[in-house]
């Protein structure tokens, strides 16, 4: 049990030990853009074809690098036009003669980062576990139906509680997720499989879903969800669901939807507008609850 006065905040030196995702990896293309995790300002961009990430400062006056722009092989900084490449060493100070060394510890701190699933990873500090590996969403049969971004004003931890509680969507996704008729919440079936808590409930029909499924959930520490639906005749719609923590009281979450079939179930807008739905309405909750 978390002690008295225990905030998520405290957790972030073992947070920094977990990749979390800042942004989808097309808004790295026109970067350097500026996100923030566990309260650290980062900025992406790409570099050579390659997404880098760097501490948001320019070592020379203390000027955010997102400030700046792209140019070549190199970020270069808006304030004094200084250069880095992309290990973030500087390779240009353009109000020295070229002749002029460039001090060796003009560098901007860097941090490790890769793409997975169209999703730029960060990771501040040392590797503690990998990426969780959802190989469906590399799979070439399961067509991608939905991918968006919201900022939240509540913890990661709070919108990560929410997006696996089953009994509120007979309440705030009436006639979507449920119907306050059949409020009863199914019984689950728990495992620990070291980082990933899983369970699984057979649950009823609903909007999105108008035939009974089994619902399966893998939450992974700390933040990330992936859930697959599954009917008795094998189709499967997927969802990766990851909040990450900007800071104690804000988190980016990031929803991917993907199945392995088409029908003339909700898709395309509809279903873009019924799944924007749902995160609004669970957004007036989350971010009013104490």
């Amino acid at each position: 049990m978390a002690k008295r006065g225990m905030r998520e905040g405290l957790l972030w030196p073992k947070l920094r030990e977990y990749w979390h995702p800042v942004a989808f990896a097309e808004d790295a293309d026109g970067g350097p853009l500026a996100v923030t995790l566990l309260d650290e300002r980062v900025a992406v961009c790409r570099i050579g074809g390659q997404v880098r990430a760097f501490r948001d400062l320019c070592v020379h006056r203390g000027t955010p690098i997102s400030l700046g722009w792209v140019e070549g092989e190199s970020v270069v900084c808006a304030y004094h036009g200084w250069s880095y490449n992309a290990e973030g060493k500087c390779t240009r100070i353009p109000s020295i003669p070229p002749e002029h060394p460039i001090p060796k510890k003009a560098c901007l701190e860097t941090y490790r980062v890769r793409e997975k699933y169209g999703l730029v990873w960060v990771l501040l500090g040392e590797e503690r576990t990998p990426i969780p590996d959802y190989p469906v969403f590399e799979d070439p049969d399961f067509e991608e139906l939905y991918r968006k971004k919201l900022v939240q004003k509540c913890s990661a931890a709070r919108a990560t509680e929410n997006f696996i509680d089953q009994g509120h969507f007979p309440w705030v996704h009436e006639g979507i997720l449920g119907s306050r008729e059949n409020a009863r919440v199914p019984d689950a079936e728990i495992e620990r499989d070291g980082e990933d808590l899983r369970f699984w409930l057979d649950t009823y029909a609903d909007t999105l879903h108008p035939v009974p499924h089994r619902r399966n959930y893998r939450l992974t520490r700390p933040f990330t969800i992936y859930q697959w639906k599954e009917e008795a005749d094998g189709k499967t719609e997927v969802y990766l669901n990851v909040s990450t923590p900007n800071t104690a009281g804000e988190c980016t979450r990031f929803m991917i939807i993907a199945r392995n079939y088409q029908s003339d179930r909700p898709e395309g807008a509809k279903r873009e507008q019924l799944t924007d739905t749902v995160m609004a309405q669970d957004l007036v909750i989350i971010e009013n609850q104490r």
